[in-house]
């Protein structure tokens, strides 16, 4: 009888033992350092101000077992970062800010690593694109661009980053759709592009919504359209270039890539814990609202054929523009 009640107790002590060990959370089994978030451009750009609210996310909500550092691994229209991730296969603990010059920095000729040599993990959002003139520009609408764009072809000056950035396609996408030709200037960044537009050294620029929030709500830029499909959820006063007749609109992707060959179970856990980023009230509310982007979730499957897609489109439009053969 006694020995009976020593093996209860004992199988008991164990159940108890057994409740109280640390589950192993499935990151466990191929996460064992710190994540490297490579941020391909400079501090206090898009990309960047991306990868910081993502790991403040992801420490907030306790989305991941391991702390994210993000490095900022300027340089090459993002060819630096590029190799370096490139360089890594196989690891897991390495992550990448992709955007559009994730496309056309290799089409360019200036990175040797396409985005076939990365494994997508997931698109998080879109930037639009705002065609912006001065508040006191005597263009109040898209038509008077087009018309007086028309009456002096190549002297409306207008800018963006270097070509082909993707304002710069934008610009060309307008050209080739209303049947214009504008004087394009390239410059270092949205925020110097916009800087000479205040100036007067430009009469248009195509910022994102970040880059001009502040001087739409200080009443010094006036928004002529956008360059979407739909008409931006956090300013739906502003038509789309479509409405307008000019068929031209492209966003882009802001997504995360990894090294090639990573494992099939460190993919599947990131889309899992991206989804929950994308899904959760404070990304919502202090990353895409407050930035006016637009909301968007895709797994590694659609990220891939999403850069395919965008790939495409972007050769296409560089070798109209006479930029690669």
């Amino acid at each position: 009888m006694k020995r009976k009640k020593a093996i209860v107790l004992s199988a008991a002590l164990l159940w108890v033992l057994f409740l109280f060990l640390p589950v192993e959370s499935p990151a466990q089994k191929f996460l064992n350092k710190p994540i490297e978030f490579v941020c391909h451009a400079a501090p206090g750009g898009g990309s960047d101000i991306m990868a910081r609210m993502m790991q403040t996310v992801i420490e907030r909500e306790k989305l991941c077992p391991q702390t994210i550092a993000v490095v900022n691994r300027p340089g090459g229209g993002g060819a630096i970062a590029f190799a370096y991730v490139a360089g890594k296969k196989g690891d897991p603990h390495i992550w990448l800010t992709a955007t559009t010059s994730f496309l056309t920095t290799p089409l360019l000729g200036k990175s040797k690593y396409t985005y076939k040599d990365f494994t997508p993990l997931a698109n998080l959002a879109y930037d639009d694109f705002l065609v912006t003139v001065r508040a006191d520009s005597p263009y109040k609408t898209m038509k008077d661009l087009i018309e007086d764009a028309r009456k002096r072809p190549g002297q409306i000056k207008t800018g963006g980053t270097y070509a082909p950035g993707t304002d710069a396609l934008i610009s060309h996408m307008v050209e080739k759709a209303a049947g214009v030709k504008f004087n394009y200037i390239p410059f270092k960044s949205g925020g110097e592009a916009m800087v000479a537009l205040l100036g007067g050294n430009l009469d248009m620029f195509y910022p994102n919504p970040g880059e001009a929030l502040a001087q739409m709500e200080a009443k010094k830029v006036r928004i002529l359209g956008v360059a979407s499909e739909k008409r931006l959820s956090g300013a739906p006063d502003i038509p789309t270039l479509k409405e307008q007749g000019i068929n031209a609109a492209f966003q882009q992707v802001r997504s995360i890539a990894a090294p090639k060959d990573l494992p099939a179970e460190a993919v599947k856990y990131f889309e899992d814990l991206f989804k929950r980023l994308a899904d959760s009230s404070w990304w919502k509310e202090k990353y895409i609202k407050e930035n006016m982007l637009t909301w968007d979730y895709k797994n590694s499957t659609e990220t891939g054929k999403l850069w395919e897609a965008n790939n495409e489109f972007c050769a296409r439009t560089m070798k109209e523009m006479g930029i690669i053969k």
